[in-house]
């Protein structure tokens, strides 16, 4: 029974980092599509309130505090003529246009599901394109590429499907392929694994077709 109870504590303890990893994915997704060389500290806690944040001006106004639903605060700096509207701090850090959107609003899709194509002899023909695993076990970043590129380069269209929380938190990156004679319907595959059925791999929190994408997603912290 302790057993129990101890594996039920761990779960739970998982799945909360999980949903607070995702909050600031999706924070860190918000800031790297905008722009705005001059905007101020009000401003961006104003940007980030219309947004649905709990964002508010420190008491000295040189930071913005967001609460995350999960209860951690994390605090922003307008980063001036830098990509992105501001940097992300863990730790508190000791009026002009509006912000300019410089990510399209449909690169990058959130929760996304894709159809899977039931097509045998596509499946066979993506399977017997490389050998699998493409690269080792918990290099699916590498892993990914490498399978755009070969895809790609047989004249497939191929998106990267994401979950930041997958594979015990430390994130996972597949592709699907999508297949031409059946448009809109998709074959995902494992950079290790290879061919997937599983409806798991066909959605994701997040899905694009370029790789440079991923850098919108993750944090990139700074310390105090």
């Amino acid at each position: 029974m302790r057993g129990y109870l101890i594996l039920i504590s761990l779960l739970l303890i998982l799945f909360a980092s999980a949903c607070q990893a995702s909050e600031e994915n999706d924070l860190w997704l918000l800031l790297s599509s905008y722009e705005d060389i001059g905007i101020t500290i009000k401003d961006l806690a104003f940007f980030l309130a219309t947004h649905g944040y709990d964002a508010q001006p420190s008491q000295d106004q040189s930071y913005v505090i967001v609460k995350m639903k999960a209860g951690k605060e994390v605090y922003l700096t307008p980063n001036g003529a830098s990509p992105r509207l501001a940097d992300l701090w863990m730790t508190a850090p000791t009026a002009k246009t509006g912000p300019v959107q410089v990510i399209a609003s449909d690169a990058i899709h959130i929760n996304a599901t894709y159809n899977m194509t039931d097509d045998a002899e596509f499946i066979k023909k993506i399977s017997r394109y490389t050998m699998f695993p493409v690269t080792p076990l918990g290099m699916c970043y590498d892993g990914s590429q490498k399978l755009d590129s070969t895809y790609s380069d047989f004249g497939h269209k191929v998106i990267f499907l994401y979950n930041p929380s997958g594979f015990d938190s430390q994130g996972h990156i597949w592709v699907a392929v999508e297949d031409k004679g059946h448009p809109n319907t998709w074959l995902a595959v494992d950079s290790y694994y290879g061919v997937m059925k599983d409806p798991e791999y066909y959605t994701a929190p997040y899905s694009f077709d370029e790789f440079q994408y991923l850098d919108a997603i993750n944090p990139q912290w700074r310390l105090a």
